[in-house]
């Protein structure tokens, strides 16, 4: 007489030694023994999957269903198979008939949230996951799911409120922490982020993402020593990581070393040679080293592969602005403008090429237009207020140069074009007032590229 028991033990013995082929053998060797030893059955399929071979283990967990068809775990189990075989239809249908069969199966409800997430089925994966909490609230996993459904919702406090809710279940849950961070940095709280990133690098020091996600945030904070010292570190643990070496490179063009930059973006663009955002990348370390040729021709590649791709042609325009094409800078602002038609920063450069054409009339459009799309946009007051000065109205110019005051007050060539332009109206004492305002500030904000001189 054989010990059912006894062998099942065996075979996870070499289950948690990793050794799944011998696993399956003795699995294997209970079910000629006993045929309708369920757990056998999964265990087998179990061992299968850790190996890759979903189609064998889908075929074990089928077996239990042909003696019990109405045992939901068997449907649970094969819907985990199809998810990893990459058949997303077949595991929605076996995690429903799992839950047809047990109504409170939370983790049915949390897979099959998981597959209408892959599949983009947002409202079904945020139903699924509700009903996954609802009979398990202790899930940490199922709030770190709905916390992501949060996120691709734009609902970032409802998502921090979910990793809350995970980390208070298991402070040590990776996933939650680091889900926790990207929200904390979306909604700019960027100290916070980082200590959520330095809690996932505590708790696995070869998580070169966490490395990557704290570089990001100490380089948005201009920390651009750390973020050079995360970048390297995750590309130590993960050499061929395109992103990094993206990233890692524009840290080096912050650092002016720009020759580093372009051996990281020489190095993604060899591994991912259609990687239009390494190539406008490697575009930019050009251009910070004066190869405007050499700028054109990546911001031209990258045309070429994505037509589309707007942030090419907006730094196409700015090659052919410096090199004095405009009429070129005009097609290449049009064309992001085809693409994205609410640009208020495509606006406004158009209409500064065109202010430098002596183009006025379209001028005047294209910053009307900026100001409708974004009345905050500071720099198109600046730019409509030269316009309106050099056609002589010059109220209206003070009135424009004063509002781009008012929403950047540390605006230095605002305040001294209204003082220019106030002597121009014989209001000697206000253009003083303006000189004298500019004496105090400091030298004007680096984001000011585009502005007319």
């Amino acid at each position: 007489m054989f010990d059912e028991k006894e062998i099942l033990n065996l075979g996870l013995d070499h289950v948690r030694r990793k050794d799944y082929d011998q696993a399956i053998v003795i699995f294997s060797r209970l079910i000629e023994l006993s045929s309708k030893c369920s757990e056998a059955y999964y265990r087998c399929g179990n061992a299968y999957e850790m190996l890759g071979k979903f189609s064998q283990a889908i075929e074990c967990y089928g077996s239990v269903l042909k003696y019990s068809p109405d045992e939901s775990v068997a449907y649970y189990y094969r819907g985990c198979a199809y998810m990893k075989r990459g058949e997303p239809p077949k595991a929605v249908d076996e995690f429903t008939q799992a839950i047809r069969l047990k109504p409170d199966y939370s983790k049915a409800y949390y897979n099959r949230g998981m597959v209408h997430f892959s599949l983009g089925h947002i409202d079904a994966a945020f139903d699924d996951y509700n009903q996954a909490i609802k009979y398990d609230a202790n899930d940490a996993d199922a709030y770190v799911a709905r916390g992501l459904v949060h996120i691709v919702r734009k609902n970032l406090d409802a998502a921090i409120e979910d990793y809350d809710r995970a980390v208070e279940r298991d402070p040590n849950h990776i996933k939650a922490h680091g889900n926790r961070g990207n929200a904390l940095e979306m909604k700019k709280r960027f100290t916070e982020a980082i200590q959520e990133y330095n809690i996932v690098i505590e708790l696995n020091a070869e998580d070169h993402r966490a490395y990557m996600n704290r570089g990001y945030a100490y380089f948005t904070t201009e920390n651009f020593e750390k973020a050079l010292a995360d970048y390297s570190k995750a590309l130590e643990l993960s050499p061929s990581n395109v992103k990094s070496l993206c990233c890692r490179g524009s840290v080096y063009i912050k650092l002016n070393n720009n020759r580093r930059a372009l051996e990281d973006f020489d190095r993604a663009i060899e591994l991912t040679p259609k990687n239009c955002e390494a190539i406008i990348n490697r575009g930019h370390a050009k251009l910070a080293m004066g190869d405007y040729n050499g700028a054109l021709t990546d911001f031209n590649e990258a045309i070429r592969i994505d037509p589309s791709n707007t942030k090419a042609w907006y730094n196409r325009g700015i090659i052919h602005v410096k090199t004095g094409d405009l009429p070129e800078a005009v097609n290449d602002y049009t064309e992001v403008l085809k693409h994205v038609p609410d640009d208020a920063q495509a606006h406004c450069y158009r209409g500064v090429v065109y202010t430098r054409l002596g183009n006025m009339d379209d001028a005047i459009k294209d910053y009307d237009r900026s100001i409708e799309i974004d009345p905050e946009y500071a720099i198109a007051w600046y730019n409509r207020g030269l316009v309106f000065r050099f056609q002589g109205r010059y109220v209206e110019a003070i009135d424009n140069f004063s509002k781009a005051i008012r929403l950047t007050p540390e605006y230095v060539p605002a305040y001294q074009n209204r003082a220019v332009t106030y002597n121009m109206l014989g209001n000697t004492e206000q253009a003083e007032n303006d000189l004298a305002a500019v004496d105090k500030l400091e030298k004007v904000n680096q984001a000011m590229q585009m502005e007319l001189v």
